[in-house]
């Protein structure tokens, strides 16, 4: 069933905020939230990611480059490629993570 959902309707806390937007066989979309000045450290994933910024400014690491993205952009983390977040400002994000797919 179709839903309005609010891109802003996230609170920021001391660590990192999730709420799933969406979730099938195939993909999930998250939105998160992140105070000035919080981390997710490097990881790194078996698939590409796509995060969007909504709402203020974060240093995006990306393999040995960081990335300075604003509201209104967006990056692909390619799999298998060390990523983290730097919130520089309070910062609100939309995460799309594809699945495995048999």
């Amino acid at each position: 069933m179709s839903e309005i959902i609010s891109l802003t309707d996230i609170e920021y806390l001391d660590k990192i905020n999730k709420k799933l937007v969406f979730d099938n066989e195939q993909s999930s979309l998250t939105l998160l939230s992140f105070k000035a000045g919080v981390e997710r450290s490097l990881h790194c994933d078996e698939k590409d990611e796509v995060a969007q910024i909504i709402e203020g400014l974060a240093d995006i690491t990306v393999g040995d480059k960081v990335y300075r993205l604003k509201a209104g952009e967006m990056i692909v983390m390619p799999a298998k490629i060390l990523h983290g977040l730097k919130a520089v400002e309070d910062t609100k994000m939309l995460l799309l993570r594809p699945k495995h797919i048999h």
